[in-house]
């Protein structure tokens, strides 16, 4: 059985899957040599695919971050209105947005119905189908799986490169990172996983969710309006938590950002990358703080190690946390764009000396299609007794 997946995020990458074994992984961005390279309806096609002469396999998957959400408007009469703007602020930020307080919200302020203060459009994902089927294309396939699982794939792929995978050990798996799947879009919306702990009980069955905490502060921080005259970005985000259990799965609504995306913003704010795009240099600044460059002290590195070692309570309090669910565990795969913090993953081991912890060699997007192949050949030989 072949395999091809395709991760059509950013980190965009394909790989193979043969007779059991992911055979190939290629970054689409290193072929190009463009790094932040990503699909889109209007540039689709994957030159890798025909210069490593990619043909048409068995199955073709694709996976991608989940882009489905609800679009904020707001109208020219509450941007005007500062006490306007303010009670609807403060109703948004009572408490997270599920869809019946969206609603509730709307039925209070949009009073006149032809004319409404408050507007919300929901996208959909025909940008992924239009990628998706002109890659297919590609490949002269008709059919393909297309699934939005986004941590469930980068604890398939940590687990794979572990040296527990061979052995069928299991395992405990935390995966982190910006955001990903929206499991709740329905209840929920906008709402990404980022932060999750799977428990991985050998290589015949996929992980099992545990614990999860997703995030809506990405959809509200690029919300059109959602910055008033004289209010601080961000300002609809609800200030508490929602703790609740789904499915048996506790699970966490938050409107801050991940950790991740700390250092993200941050690498924008200190001038590192305009976009954002170079979270690596904070953590690399850390170490310098306290050290005097050129007689000065820069404030940056002191800002960016704050963030720092903000990043590693959190990360220790998810680390005990999964621990304490899997008492018997003590080995940990790491996976997820954050896993990369370099600087941090070492002093995970000096704070828990009794575990192992392996770090995904694929830990950024690019992995999820690793994942993908292995959860679809999962599935397949499982349903269908088709042979690897």
């Amino acid at each position: 059985m072949e395999i091809l997946a395709v991760n059509t995020s950013h980190d965009t990458s394909i790989v193979t899957f043969h007779d059991g074994e992911v055979t190939n992984v290629f970054e689409e961005a290193r072929h190009r040599r463009d790094k932040h390279w990503t699909p889109n309806p209007d540039e689709a096609e994957l030159i890798t695919l025909s210069q490593r002469g990619l043909h048409k396999p068995d199955h073709l998957i694709f996976t991608s971050f989940d882009r489905r959400g609800l679009d904020f408007t707001f109208s020219d009469e509450v941007r005007q209105d500062r006490l306007l703007a303010r009670d609807i602020i403060g109703a948004f930020a009572q408490t997270q947005l599920t869809r019946t307080r969206i609603e509730e919200i709307m039925e209070d302020f949009n009073v006149d119905k032809d004319n409404p203060r408050i507007s919300v459009q929901e996208n959909n994902i025909d940008a992924d189908e239009i990628i998706n089927h002109a890659i297919a294309s590609q490949l002269e396939m008709d059919e393909y799986v297309f699934d939005l699982e986004h941590h469930l794939y980068h604890a398939e792929c940590g687990y794979y490169f572990s040296p527990w995978y061979d052995k069928n050990e299991d395992v405990i798996a935390i995966t982190w990172d910006g955001g990903g799947a929206q499991r709740h879009h329905s209840t929920h919306p906008n709402y990404q996983e980022i932060e999750s702990i799977y428990y991985i009980q050998g290589k015949e069955t996929e992980p099992k969710l545990q614990w999860q905490r997703l995030s809506n502060t990405r959809s509200l921080g690029d919300a059109k309006g959602g910055t008033f005259d004289n209010e601080l970005e961000s300002c609809l985000h609800c200030p508490e938590d929602l703790e609740t259990t789904i499915e048996g799965v506790p699970t966490v609504f938050t409107s801050q950002p991940s950790m991740g995306m700390n250092f993200s913003n941050l690498s924008a704010a200190l001038g590192c990358e305009k976009m954002g795009r170079a979270p690596g240099k904070v953590m690399g600044m850390a170490s310098y703080a306290g050290v005097p460059i050129m007689d000065k002290v820069h404030t940056r590195h002191t800002v960016a190690q704050r963030c720092e070692l903000d990043a590693l309570e959190h990360s220790c309090e998810i680390i005990q946390r999964a621990l304490d669910m899997n008492p018997d565990c003590k080995r940990i795969v790491l996976s997820g764009g954050y896993s990369l913090n370099c600087t941090n993953n070492y002093k995970y081991m000096e704070r828990f000396p009794e575990v192992t912890f392996f770090v995904d060699p694929a830990a950024s997007d690019a992995g999820t299609a690793v994942g993908a192949s292995l959860n679809l050949a999962r599935l397949l030989n499982n349903e269908t007794g088709e042979s690897e």
